[in-house]
């Protein structure tokens, strides 16, 4: 039975403030490694920190990355939209799928406290929010049951994500894991990624398989 690589955790230069490489470069060299996709997960708070504006225009700008690599994708390699969410509260990040453009222009991301402020809203649209590098620096864990799951393989070289304690932790409190490459830049990233059991065709397809665990970790 076929299953289907992608990569969960990608940021690209158009529109992550830390993105080394331009979105068509990052589909190129997805594309070379035989990954049957990506997950762009740009920094929605990067754009309104760099930028201010209206929400909206800060919507636009988040987007811009996803749609050049959306524009390049076909049958064989699939372009997923997803990102990674920050909240008021602290600087723990948060990888979140399950939603479209309409769902970024309608809830107003800028502005929510807390995690615990946004699961309402994850829930009643089916979201999937995983922690990332939840034992990184500066990361504070969230306790066991308030998202669906954590990053416990992250794949970049300029931090230490301390993916062996977040694996124990997971294997702990019987979480479910995740595996991504934090794509930044190509000499500061070691692939990762997931096996879906099911076709994948967009963000939707991502969050209702890794909430079913119709995946492997790369």
């Amino acid at each position: 039975m076929k299953k289907y690589l992608f990569d969960t955790h990608i940021h690209t230069s158009e529109s992550s403030e830390c993105g080394q490489v331009a979105a068509a470069d990052v589909v190129a060299r997805y594309k070379t490694l035989g990954y049957d996709g990506i997950v762009i997960t740009d920094h929605m708070q990067h754009i309104i920190d760099r930028f201010g504006g209206t929400y909206e225009e800060n919507v636009d700008r988040f987007l811009d990355g996803y749609h050049t690599a959306k524009s390049l994708a076909d049958d064989s390699f699939k372009v997923i939209l997803g990102m990674e969410l920050r909240f008021l509260e602290n600087d723990n990040d948060y990888l979140v799928y399950g939603f479209d453009e309409e769902f970024l222009y309608s809830h107003d991301l800028a502005h929510i406290p807390t995690l615990e402020d946004f699961m309402p809203i994850a829930k009643e649209n089916n979201l999937a929010i995983f922690q990332a590098h939840p034992f990184r620096t500066g990361m504070f864990i969230k306790k066991p049951g308030i998202v669906d799951g954590i990053e416990v393989y992250n794949g970049h070289g300029n931090h230490d994500s301390r993916n062996d304690i977040a694996m124990i932790w997971a294997e702990k409190y019987g979480l479910r894991k995740l595996s991504g490459s934090d794509f930044h830049g190509v000499i500061t990233m070691e692939p990762g990624g997931v096996y879906f059991e099911d076709e994948i065709n967009d963000s939707k397809d991502v969050a209702k398989a890794l909430l079913a665990g119709r995946y492997s970790l790369k």
